[in-house]
């Protein structure tokens, strides 16, 4: 008789009633569908080569896309039979996006047929035409052939009278501009699905009275995606308890062939060693995308160690997103950030500022990959800034983000619903200052005092959550995705 199937609290089996066996997919190439218009009338109109002419106009169209992304492109549709079928296929391909595009005016009947078999699919208007120069020996079947634009705008405007929404993006077939604005679209709404697929772990709670980050799950999970679940400290205590000690020495030797140390002995490394293996061994066996912990007076206590370390070498592998103090919208938007700019995020807190460089300091939880840092040589394993209940120094990771542009962001569930406010800057390349403690320094665009002060009159929690490379116009359009206000500091 086979054994019954339990609840991940009682399981120590490999297979759970409420968790996912099978790893969510997320990150993946978007698979993009291409809907290629044109009026069948106009074959009979005019010379017998304009049809070949419109469809090498779209299939250039078509393999423009193919360098980005999977594309479903079942040909030139010109009927209503065909629009038919493209559908069809449409529908059977879980799109991310669908493309539609015209190589002559086309009617909204033949391009419903196909949009209306993917209701749920965002569609991308691509207003496109052979060149972006009028000749003066145009005629009016060079007018015809770029005379997509008319499909495009009737199509507007009867998604206007619907009520549907959709993006429109103009640029010639060949123009690498309307493509690139494309790619922001389809990485978007591939982040919308994979925020979707995410179960994040949490441990603990929200720290006491920070109610800036106190969150619903049933909101974050109806409004942002993510599936909330939480776990007692307990689960992490009995992987810790198996951690051995040739395990913790292992990995304390391979930082200590990294990174300098100071203010802390081997036996401080060794217990936050032993922490993080435990960290790293939860998140793999209930198969969590993500973790939400709470180090004071919790993991610190139980353990006698900080769980900075863990949530650093985890976020340096890349397979999991960590953040502190309960911050879940904090975490939701550390994915998104990781998944648009292809780099590791810091959650940090706002910090002083330098009004003669005009730049803002960010200091983290020791909540960052050390692979932000310039190299290794700039990092240093440091005692734990504050003392919440662990044994000795703790430790801690000391270094400064290293320079170029950075995007930083968060989320607020407010009042009128969630907001997510985007600014951006540079970070100031320097020696790291004497604090224990991840932090940047970012000048700003903008005077550092209209930038505090606007800042928060738009209202943002403590922490900000900061990554290298300009996203924002990406997160943006994530927030218009789905559907939250977009403040821009």
């Amino acid at each position: 008789m086979s054994s019954p199937i339990l609840s991940f609290e009682t399981s120590s089996s490999g297979q759970c009633g409420d968790i996912l066996t099978a790893p969510p997919e997320t990150n993946r190439r978007p698979v993009v569908g291409f809907l290629g218009c044109a009026y069948f009338e106009y074959w009979r109109m005019f010379r017998p080569g304009f049809k070949d002419d419109v469809i090498r106009d779209l299939e250039r169209v078509a393999e423009n896309l193919r360098k980005d992304y999977d594309v479903v492109f079942p040909g030139l549709i010109d009927t209503l039979d065909a629009a038919d079928s493209a559908g069809r296929a449409f529908s059977a391909a879980k799109l991310d996006l669908l493309v539609v595009a015209a190589g002559t005016y086309v009617p909204d009947y033949i391009t419903l047929q196909a949009i209306d078999h993917a209701p749920q699919v965002p569609v991308v208007m691509f207003t496109t035409q052979v060149g972006d120069t009028i000749h003066p020996s145009d005629g009016y079947e060079t007018i015809m052939r770029n005379s997509g634009v008319i499909g495009t705008a009737q199509l507007s405007a009867t998604f206007q009278k619907m009520g549907r929404p959709y993006e429109i993006v103009v640029g010639a077939i060949d123009e690498k501009r309307p493509y690139e604005e494309i790619r922001r679209l389809a990485r978007v709404r591939r982040v919308v699905a994979d925020l979707k697929q995410l179960n994040v772990g949490v441990i603990g709670h929200v720290f006491r009275g920070m109610y800036d980050l106190e969150n619903d799950k049933t909101r974050i999970r109806g409004s942002l995606g993510p599936n909330v679940i939480y776990t007692e400290l307990s689960h992490l205590m009995d992987v810790w308890r198996k951690v051995t000690g040739q395990e913790t020495a292992a990995l304390a030797d391979s930082l200590l062939a990294r990174f300098k140390m100071q203010k802390i002995g081997r036996d401080d490394l060794l217990r936050s060693c032993r922490v993080a293996i435990a960290m790293e061994r939860l998140v793999e066996r209930l198969r969590f995308t993500s973790l939400c912990f709470l180090g004071q007076y919790c993991i610190e206590r139980e353990t006698g160690a900080p769980a900075r370390l863990g949530a650093s070498l985890m976020l340096e592998k890349g397979k999991t997103m960590v953040a502190s103090e309960g911050d879940l919208a904090g975490l939701t938007i550390m994915h998104a950030m990781n998944w648009l700019s292809g780099n590791s995020p810091l959650q940090a807190e706002w910090g002083h500022y330098d009004v003669h460089r005009n730049v803002m300091m960010l200091v983290g939880h020791g909540v960052a990959s050390p692979g932000i840092a310039a190299s290794d040589a700039g990092v240093t394993l440091t005692a734990a800034p504050e003392e919440w209940g662990f044994v000795g120094s703790g430790v801690n990771m000391e270094f400064i983000m290293k320079e170029g542009p950075v995007t930083m962001a968060h989320l607020l569930d407010t009042a009128d619903g969630w907001q997510m406010v985007i600014s951006g800057g540079d970070s100031v390349g320097s020696a790291p200052l004497p604090c224990d403690e991840i932090h940047a320094l970012v000048r700003l665009e903008r005077p550092v005092h209209e930038f505090v002060a606007e800042m928060q009159r738009a209202g943002v929690p403590h922490h900000v959550i900061v990554t290298h490379g300009d996203i924002r116009r990406e997160l943006a359009l994530l927030a218009s995705a789905l559907q939250i206000k977009a403040i821009a500091v």
